[in-house]
């Protein structure tokens, strides 16, 4: 599999494809994990996502099954070098008050939550560090500076490599960018975003904190500034099924000309639609690293030929989206 360096410089050369967990340990059973990370790890991909709240919704669920997984599979294995991690604090549900509603629940992006947080991931990865750490939600009671700081003590004593930020808009990631750069520690140098082949509607709202990327933020992904994880890329199956309809937040004639343009496109050059949905992701300008969730091996099969798709397929596809919306510009 091909990789790329993530975080800017000194950053770890992870798998331009990363396996998504967030299901693991809950719907997802542990055996059917196992073999889904070990054929992952087979096709060469090191890029493990997941989070210290996966997945806290699942009736009888802790929020800490995906980590535990994860970090079984390592042990078992014996790969926990070879394998990239990437792993979110900031939206496990706080015990400690009670029956408020999430996302007012969560722990939170304070000094104390940010090192209570990372030792309990740490402990159940089985690790002493994780590559990559993502605030994974907003938490509008803390200064910038306070998260910044406890960021950058992380990064100082080799627990996390790299800093990210997750759900954010992106004046907010401009603004805690800045707060690092005040004190004088390492910024937020990764984003994780809802994105994909279509475009959320302006003004979409989604039932938790989720933050589609905007063009601000993909201009600074192309610069260098930021390297770029998307989620929800094939919006649970609907970008690429027949049988789905779209979410709400994606229903316009427009997203409908360019899901027909993608099926099209990927009929042509004969690979599958989520291969080429992927690969435009991957392959594209700038190029970002899809985290692709799956329930099985044959699911993970589908998507490991997105590594294959020829560049001038996901070429081809982004000059024909392009002309689309020239010719969409023209008709107004």
């Amino acid at each position: 599999m091909d990789t790329t360096i993530f975080g800017g410089h000194g950053g770890p050369r992870v798998s331009t494809l990363a396996l998504g967990t967030m299901m693991f340990g809950t719907t997802i059973d542990e055996p059917t994990s196992f073999a889904i990370l070990d054929r992952f790890r087979e096709a060469g991909g090191t890029f493990l996502d997941t989070a210290d709240c996966y997945s806290f919704w699942v009736e009888g669920a802790t929020g800490h099954e995906s980590e535990q997984t994860v970090g079984r599979w390592m042990a078992a294995r014996g790969c926990r070098e070879e394998m990239v991690i990437s792993t979110k604090l900031g939206a496990q549900p706080d015990p400690a008050l009670g029956s408020v509603p999430w996302p007012r629940n969560a722990e939170g992006l304070s000094a104390p939550a940010i090192r209570k947080a990372i030792e309990g991931s740490l402990q159940r990865l089985g690790t002493d560090h994780v590559e990559v750490l993502f605030a994974h939600i907003e938490d509008l009671s803390v200064t910038f500076t306070e998260t910044a700081g406890a960021f950058g003590e992380l990064i100082v004593q080799g627990k996390v490599a790299v800093a990210g930020v997750s759900n954010h808009p992106t004046t907010r990631v401009k603004r805690a960018r800045a707060a690092a750069e005040e004190l004088g520690v390492p910024g937020y140098t990764a984003v994780q975003q809802r994105h994909g082949f279509l475009r959320a509607l302006p003004g979409a709202s989604f039932t938790s904190p989720q933050e589609p990327a905007d063009d601000e933020l993909l201009a600074m992904v192309r610069a260098g500034e930021l390297s770029m994880m998307a989620y929800s890329s094939l919006l649970e199956g609907s970008l690429v099924r027949a049988d789905r309809p779209l979410p709400r937040q994606y229903q316009s004639p427009e997203n409908q000309r360019r899901v027909q343009a993608l099926w099209h496109a990927a009929d042509e050059a004969g690979v599958s639609r989520t291969q080429l949905a992927l690969a435009w992701l991957m392959k594209g300008d700038p190029a970002i690293v899809p985290v692709f969730g799956v329930s099985s091996v044959a699911q993970l099969e589908d998507g490991l030929g997105a590594v294959d798709v020829p560049q001038e397929v996901a070429t081809a596809l982004a000059k024909t989206l392009a002309e689309m919306e020239l010719d969409a510009e023209a008709a107004v």
